[in-house]
């Protein structure tokens, strides 16, 4: 089991990006120390919803919440979780932020609401949780890296 200075499982989170800036997937997101990853849970865009099939279908019978959570509960090191949601995420690079390649990194907070946003070259993109008690979580999980 993971501790959980090691790993943040945000449950619900409203991703956008640059390249499509009114296209918006809802998803739950795991952060570590040297990654986050968005995992789509429902979406707007027919590839996301491809990918959100598929990310049910691999919980068998759980929520994707549920699932990561397990995942995160199995798992004996933050290498190992890591590991297995690259695999989850088919090392799709438009869910899986490195965030030591990051051009720039800030946490934003607007009426409560806290906002991830990475910087990729000329591009954008960021993450948003759906509770304000989630994102003080993220506020201080990341509080030495932002």
């Amino acid at each position: 089991m993971i501790d959980s200075k090691e790993c943040l499982l945000i449950t619900e989170a409203l991703g956008i990006n640059a390249n499509s800036p009114l296209k918006r997937i809802i998803s739950s997101v795991v952060c570590t120390k040297d990654y986050y990853f968005v995992v789509p849970t429902q979406s707007i865009g027919t590839f996301v919803i491809f990918d959100t099939i598929k990310n049910h279908s691999f919980f068998d019978g759980l929520s994707i919440p549920e699932g990561l959570k397990q995942m995160i509960d199995e798992a004996t090191n933050v290498h190992e979780l890591e590991d297995k949601i690259k695999v989850l995420l088919e090392n799709n690079q438009n869910y899986i932020y490195k965030l030591s390649e990051a051009k720039g990194l800030k946490l934003k907070s607007f009426l409560g609401k806290k906002t991830m946003m990475y910087k990729r070259g000329f591009g954008w993109e960021s993450f948003s949780p759906k509770s304000k008690d989630e994102g003080k979580l993220l506020v201080e999980f990341y509080k030495d890296i932002v």
